[in-house]
């Protein structure tokens, strides 16, 4: 059975980039995700899954790593996320097969979330609107991820880009909350000159 795939916010269908007072803000949709759980320590089962990915599990925390298609973001100590739009079912199956149930996790996650991306000169005064965290100090180089609260809704949020480029940051959320993470980035663009 076929399953219809849609944008989960309606008004960026088709990858819509909408700007709003010189915020562009898209939905990149249909990126697989896989959540990957295993001990950092097992040098066996993390040598293959580098092998497989054909790259290193980021071991520093907060950081992420881009080989091609493929991100791997580090989520916690023995935990990732690997992002990809390419074969998703050949390279679940090859990490479920190389590190089994019992000793790790390997689940499908590309349903359950989506990516908002954010850019333009303005996006860290949007953003602070809707954080606690310090986007300056806690995203302060390209390659950099952060979790924390989008006023009550839990994101993952990566920095994109480099100091002398345009910023563009990725908010990872649960697709229930997409359209309300929207709708609060659009009303929060309008009072940016403050």
């Amino acid at each position: 059975m076929n399953l219809l795939r849609e944008n989960t916010i309606k008004s960026l269908k088709n990858n819509k980039i909408e700007n709003h007072l010189g915020i562009k803000i898209q939905e990149i949709c249909f990126i697989n995700k896989i959540n990957l759980r295993i001990n950092p320590e097992n040098l066996e089962y993390m040598k293959a899954c580098s092998k497989i990915l054909n790259t290193i599990l980021p071991t520093k925390p907060n950081t992420f790593v881009k080989n091609g298609n493929l991100k791997i973001i580090w989520l916690s100590p023995d935990e990732w996320l690997i992002t990809n739009d390419i074969d998703n079912d050949n390279l679940f199956a090859k990490l479920r097969n190389e590190v089994g149930d019992l000793e790790a996790s390997v689940t499908d996650i590309s349903e359950n979330r989506t990516i908002v991306r954010i850019s333009g000169e303005k996006i860290y005064k949007l953003l602070s609107k809707f954080l606690v965290l310090d986007l300056e100090k806690n995203l302060p180089t390209k390659s950099t991820c952060a979790q924390t609260l989008f006023v009550k809704v839990p994101i993952l949020l990566l920095r994109n880009h480099s100091d002398n480029q345009l910023p563009e940051v990725d908010l990872f959320l649960i697709k229930s909350h997409a359209n309300y993470v929207y709708n609060l980035i659009v009303d929060g663009t309008e009072n940016l000159d403050f």
